[in-house]
């Protein structure tokens, strides 16, 4: 992991979103999104627009872009 990527509060952790898990919550593979980053999600956590999105990060991750 990049480091310089990496920020942490006392309320809130950022990292940069690997591929695995924006192929999976571009799919709303839930399960599969908790497993990978070790963390609860609530039901509504994606939206279509989020959904969108992922697709175009995952094409960009993959160098299909």
């Amino acid at each position: 992991m990049n480091h310089s990527l990496h920020m942490m509060t006392q309320r809130l952790e950022l990292l940069p979103c690997s591929l695995q898990v924006a192929q999976a919550a571009g799919i709303k593979n839930k399960s599969q999104v908790e497993r990978l980053l070790g963390v609860g999600i609530p039901n509504d956590w994606c939206t279509s627009e989020v959904q969108d999105l992922l697709f175009k990060y995952t094409q960009i991750l993959a160098g299909d872009v």
